[in-house]
């Protein structure tokens, strides 16, 4: 179910925007983007690879191992502080509440406690 959901996250926001390749300029179908998008989600998948249940990926290793683009939102400082402070403020909020954390989507966030699945 991880991959299927990381499949569909990539292609609809992560390379919604993605047209033409990098490095032999073809231009991008939805196929493409598929295909990649399920390739990074397998190779994410192997948690023999990873050891990294619970823990977080950084971001170098997604782009050397994975070839992931990732913008750094630290490369504009009014970017990186107003998304942290939100960060922050929305951390704060979720341990108030009792929360381990929320997703949030367009429009809305599901708070979700400890021990939930």
């Amino acid at each position: 179910m991880s991959i299927a959901l990381l499949k569909d996250w990539l292609v609809k926001y992560k390379f919604k925007n993605w047209t033409v390749t990098k490095t032999r300029g073809v231009p991008v179908t939805h196929a493409m983007r598929v295909q990649r998008a399920a390739s990074i989600a397998r190779m994410l998948n192997k948690t023999e690879k990873w050891h990294s249940h619970g823990y977080g990926i950084s971001s170098d290793v997604l782009r050397k191992d994975v070839k992931l683009e990732i913008e750094d939102f630290d490369s504009n400082p009014v970017v990186g502080k107003k998304i942290r402070g939100y960060y922050n403020l929305l951390d704060d909020y979720m341990t108030k509440l009792g929360n381990m954390g929320v997703v949030h989507t367009k429009g809305r966030h599901i708070p979700f406690a400890m021990g939930e699945r």
